[in-house]
């Protein structure tokens, strides 16, 4: 096939190769504030401790949302460098066609 490129996407390809560390990193931290939360709330009782437990759940739900996002910029990612690929398949082939015909 044509060695024309469009556009380069190493960085795309660089980003698109770490999501699975960049998730695992991801799920490592939300146990991990879990964990943090759980041990803190077991022996801790009264007003301070449900305070403590309201705000920790927001957190944790700003953490899950911060999920969707991260998973929504891989799939866009993903996408994008798929069309990339089809413009570069498609302009090389074009731009071998004109050199067939000159």
């Amino acid at each position: 096939m044509s060695e024309y490129k469009l556009l380069k996407t190493a960085a795309f390809q660089s980003f698109i190769d770490s999501q699975s560390d960049i998730k695992r990193r991801y799920d490592e931290i939300r146990k991990r504030y879990s964990d943090i939360v759980k041990e803190l709330c077991e022996g801790w009782k009264g007003k301070g401790a449900d305070a403590f437990r309201e705000d920790s759940e927001k957190v944790m739900t700003n953490i899950t949302g911060i999920q969707d996002i991260l998973n929504t910029v891989c799939d866009t990612l993903n996408d994008c460098l798929e069309i990339f690929d089809e413009c570069d398949n498609s302009l090389g082939k074009a731009n071998q066609e004109s050199l067939k015909t000159k």
